[in-house]
Parts: structure tokens; C-alpha cells; sequence
């Protein structure tokens, strides 16, 4: 859990705001109280009908090179569902229209010196193909691997890291 505190109330901009908890900071200025809890980030094992899944390779910081899954933040207003149908085409140019709930895992997500608490949701979902994929914002490759030759010394989060192992022992599974 990230140990930075804040420095000045978001409300009045006073400088005396105390942890009260590890989630819970509160201004003796004012009494407004601020809480620390996680954003919700969504991502996506997809899977074409040669039994391959799509990785991609991210561009950007954290995890810069390493493998992951198409997704990332959810905006305002937003569900899940659209989120994560959203985040896999701004990212592998892929319209995929149904998708299915998989998992969740708590994440820690590090942006300029920052860790940000995360909750990381993961769908499933599957295309005829990954001819249409291809790298766009924040990614530097896209590529399709048989679920089982997954290199999981090379993905870039825990959460992605356990949402693909899972994935793997559900589809032994079925």
C-alpha cells in the first residue's frame, strides 16, 4: 500500500491533514476527509479460434517491454463492459462485442513516483482472428501464443500474472 501521505487538504488547501487510517486522510482545517481507495482497471484474455491468446507488449512505463493483456483504466460513468470492449480497441484494434467476468485481483499500479491501488477486473473473451490486431496506443507489439508457451517471468503485473494462470486451469477444465 502506497505510505505517502497527502500535504495539504484537496478541499481548503490547509496544511495540517493526518492519516487516520491506511485509507483515510482527514484536514484538522476543515474535517474533510479524503479516502485512498482503489481505481478499477479492466483487462481482456482474448482468444482466437486457433486456440491462441492475444499478449501485447507494452510501450509505455510501468512495465515497459514486458507482456500483458489489452486493457486499462475505467473512465467516469463507464461499466466494466464498456471499459474493457473500449480499452481493447484503443489499444489491439479489435471490435469485440461479448465478453465474459473472469476474476478480479488487487494491484498496485506505480505512475510518476506514485502507486495508485488498483482493482484489476478480467474478462474473457473470443474472435474468429487476430488478422485485424494491431498495436496502437501504449503498446508495442500485439501476439497471438498457445495459452501454455505464456513466459510468466515476462508479464509486467502479479494480477495479469494470476488472471492468465487461472485462465489456463479453466481451460484444462473445460
Amino acid at each position: 500500500m502506497n505510505q505517502q501521505r497527502f500535504l495539504f487538504c484537496s478541499r481548503c488547501g490547509g496544511a495540517k491533514v493526518r492519516r487516520r487510517s491506511p485509507v483515510e486522510f482527514e484536514c484538522e482545517a476543515c474535517g474533510f476527509k479524503h479516502f485512498t481507495n482503489p481505481t478499477v482497471a479492466v483487462a481482456a484474455i482474448i482468444a482466437n479460434r486457433a486456440g491462441e491468446i492475444l499478449l501485447i507488449r507494452r510501450a509505455k512505463d510501468p512495465g515497459r517491454g514486458k507482456l500483458s493483456v489489452p486493457g486499462g483504466f475505467v473512465d467516469p460513468g463507464e461499466t466494466g463492459e464498456e471499459a474493457v470492449r473500449r480499452e481493447v480497441f484503443e489499444e489491439v484494434n479489435l471490435q469485440v462485442k461479448a465478453f465474459q467476468y473472469l476474476t478480479s485481483f488487487p494491484n498496485q499500479y506505480q505512475f510518476q513516483d506514485v502507486i495508485y491501488p488498483t482493482l484489476d477486473v478480467f474478462f474473457t473473451a473470443e474472435t474468429e482472428t487476430f488478422a485485424e490486431a494491431r498495436a496502437k496506443v501504449e503498446v508495442q507489439s500485439v501476439i497471438g501464443v498457445a495459452p501454455a508457451s505464456v513466459e510468466f517471468g515476462e508479464v509486467a503485473f502479479p494480477s495479469v500474472e494470476k488472471a492468465l494462470r487461472l485462465y489456463l486451469v479453466r481451460l484444462h477444465r473445460g
